[in-house]
């Protein structure tokens, strides 16, 4: 952090910063040279938030405070592709009005979605259960879905240098763009981000209730055939005659065929055997996708597909 601030300035946007980033001040991670941390039973100051902005230090940040509450969840994924289907998630978030924020990192990148103060649980919860219904492959903070004996998990705090590659890592747009030009830009719209309401946040914990998956979403008329398909055809093998996909976790990614893709938003869960675009474009059955791949009807994409149930 090289803008000319006065020791008053420093420490308000310290103070700012650490509001939405910090959850313990009882006690600090510092990031070893291997990229390990090491835990302090020392209280955090803001002098060591501001150390850690100068890259003097690296910080972890713990995710649960000590009552096993949050205010963030954060999902990491540790490859591009995965990256790319967190930017294509993001995407999908953002058109349902539900904010998040996306962080590069030394392998792939993170996405952060804060909110008021939660238990732990519900926030461990939402982040798995987006991974899970549109089939990205990354770890999910918190760790945890309430304390034990330790501190519990913990992500690099923001910001700082990685000391592994003494590189720092800011947020970035959709696009891929920065989100803004300098760390102080950075640093002000991240000290005051949009935060997802309690109700989009309970619309995605899991329920009793059968999720309905993007494959049911067509009313299919009568009969047993279209069901024999969606059940005998191996979803990622009849896509792969048209998408070129890349294996990633229960799934696999690709450019999406239905608009001009630069981020491999298209995935397929051959688990749940339905792909998604990430971008907005819709998902569904392997019926879906040649409906949507061919511009016919559903009668017709089902008489073209019998012969794959052969």
């Amino acid at each position: 952090m090289k803008e000319r601030l006065t020791p008053i300035e420093k420490i308000n946007i310290a103070s700012e910063f650490a509001k939405n980033f910090v959850q313990r001040w009882d006690l600090k991670a510092i990031q070893r040279k291997d990229g390990s941390y090491l835990s302090i039973k020392h209280p955090l100051t803001h002098d060591d938030i501001l150390d850690h902005l100068k890259g003097e230090i690296t910080l972890g940040a713990y995710v649960l405070n000590p009552d096993s509450m949050a205010h963030f969840t954060v999902m990491d994924a540790d490859d591009e592709t995965n990256f790319s289907g967190l930017i294509g998630v993001s995407m999908v978030l953002m058109a349902r009005k539900i904010p998040s924020y996306i962080e590069e990192s030394r392998r792939g990148g993170h996405l952060w979605m804060f909110f008021d103060p939660m238990d732990g649980w519900k926030a461990r919860s939402l982040g798995n259960t987006i991974a899970e219904k549109f089939g990205v492959t990354c770890e999910v903070f918190p760790k945890q879905d309430k304390l034990g004996e330790g501190p519990g998990s913990l992500i690099r705090l923001p910001f700082g240098v990685h000391q592994k590659t003494g590189k720092r890592y800011g947020f970035i747009d959709r696009t891929g763009n920065p989100l803004a030009p300098t760390l102080l830009e950075q640093l002000k719209i991240l000290s005051y981000p949009e935060k997802v309401q309690l109700s989009d946040v309970e619309s995605y914990l899991p329920t009793k209730k059968p999720v309905n998956l993007p494959g049911n979403s067509i009313q299919e008329g009568s009969g047993t055939s279209w069901s024999q398909i969606k059940e005998k055809i191996n979803i990622k093998d009849f896509i792969g005659q048209y998408v070129e996909l890349r294996s990633s976790g229960g799934g696999a990614m690709g450019k999406c065929p239905f608009h001009d893709d630069t981020h491999n938003s298209f995935g397929v869960n051959e688990k749940g055997n339905y792909w998604h675009c990430f971008a907005g474009c819709g998902g569904g059955s392997v019926i879906d996708f040649y409906m949507k791949l061919k511009g016919v009807d559903f009668k017709t994409a089902v008489e073209d597909l019998r012969q794959w149930t052969k």
